[in-house]
């Protein structure tokens, strides 16, 4: 956590400081303290954008009066702060004022064959710069990694599938939010995976800024971001809200409509809502990787969107779950023996289930869901680990 030095504030300040989100950067053995700053700089909706031609916004936030400079240092050629001159408009200057302060980036199409970065540094008075990278991706490119992170399912080629990535800033260090393949046609994730840890979570609000994600065609999306969809049905996250209450930029990329399904309210807000937080009873210090899903049974019933669009309603849902069995070992899970690792699956009918904790019936093995979806989760791991339904383990009673 970050350590104040010996120094005289005033009371207002100490009111300023008290209210100051406190974040850790990075998981496990990459923590690491870091300097406090009194105001703060970060993208409005995403740090990635798509290959069209488009602005982003930054919102700048803190002590009224403080003057601010922004410089874009890289990616001048196609970034700038005036959407008519990409030459000579790439620093800006400005003061902190009441109300809602915002920078604007402008960036020209991406006409290459792979994703590019620009990169903004915002510097308040007499404070540290802060550092934003800004990916444009191609049309070529598939954003999404498939070696390195523990969470990611095996590829699977589908002309149907866009795979996908959110980025985010903690502390001016850029991390994964989160990743998904998502289904053009069922307009809905098939899997949602990220890591979960404590610098993640934090104290901050929930945005409601329901979006669309900028790389995915907004045809493809379900329309919900100003209703639900139409009947008993909730807009139900795959990956919670509250599993990203650090910044801003983490929780409002939550609302994009990629992470939606129309969701039974009484499932969303009851047992799928105790699932969830059982989940985040069970981060670590080495971070548990999660797997959310929803799953397409032959012939699933349809509602609308906000928009009268027509969409498939997911027969099941899913949630996986990998960590160390200590928590604490500071290694890699690719490093672990299989005593070292424990797993869980969860496989819940689209149904209500009553106000109740997650029951023993909806516990399954990691390989049972590979069976029933034909994805392959948490590949870095052996069979036998993905075999693992200790329901004791993750405090399922």
């Amino acid at each position: 956590m970050r350590l104040i030095k010996d120094y005289s504030i005033s009371v207002a300040k100490i009111i300023l400081l008290a209210t100051t989100i406190f974040y850790i950067a990075g998981c496990s053995k990459d923590d690491s303290p870091t300097e406090l700053q009194l105001n703060e700089a970060y993208w409005k909706i995403s740090s990635t954008v798509s290959t069209s031609e488009g602005s982003a916004a930054i919102i700048i936030k803190g002590k009224t009066g403080t003057t601010w400079n922004a410089e874009i240092t890289n990616g001048t050629t196609w970034c700038s702060f005036s959407s008519k001159d990409f030459i000579n408009s790439t620093s800006k200057i400005g003061t902190i004022k009441d109300g809602l302060n915002v920078l604007y980036v402008y960036y020209t199409a991406n006409s290459t064959t792979s994703q590019r970065q620009a990169t903004i540094s915002v510097q308040f008075e007499g404070e540290t710069p802060q550092v934003l990278d800004l990916n444009q991706l191609s049309k070529e490119q598939q954003n999404l990694p498939f070696t390195g992170w523990a969470e990611i399912p095996e590829y699977k080629k589908n002309s149907n599938y866009q795979y996908v990535t959110e980025y985010a800033t903690i502390n001016n260090k850029k991390v994964r939010n989160y990743s998904i393949c998502y289904d053009l046609n069922e307009k809905a994730a098939l899997w949602v995976a990220y890591p979960m840890h404590s610098a993640y979570l934090g104290s901050g609000g929930r945005t409601d800024a329901w979006a669309f994600e900028p790389s995915i065609p907004i045809s493809y999306q379900p329309n919900c971001i100003n209703r639900s969809y139409k009947g008993s049905y909730d807009r139900g996250h795959q990956i919670p809200s509250a599993d990203r209450l650090a910044t801003t930029e983490l929780n409002t990329q939550t609302f994009y409509m990629s992470n939606m399904t129309p969701q039974l309210d009484r499932l969303n807000q009851d047992m799928w809502a105790k699932l969830e937080a059982k989940v985040r009873q069970n981060k670590c210090t080495d971070t548990l990787y999660v797997v959310t899903g929803a799953y397409f049974g032959s012939n699933p019933a349809t509602t609308t969107d906000g928009a009268g669009n027509i969409v498939p309603i997911p027969t099941n849902y899913f949630k996986l779950l990998l960590r160390t069995k200590s928590g604490s070992t500071g290694k890699a899970i690719k490093d672990c023996a299989d005593s070292e690792l424990i797993s869980i699956g969860f496989w819940v009918e689209h149904k209500s289930y009553g106000n109740i904790a997650p029951p023993r019936s909806i516990c399954t093995s990691v390989a049972e869901i590979e069976s029933k979806t034909g994805f392959k989760f948490f590949p870095q791991v052996s069979e036998n680990v993905k075999q693992q339904n200790d329901p004791t383990q993750w405090g399922i009673n």
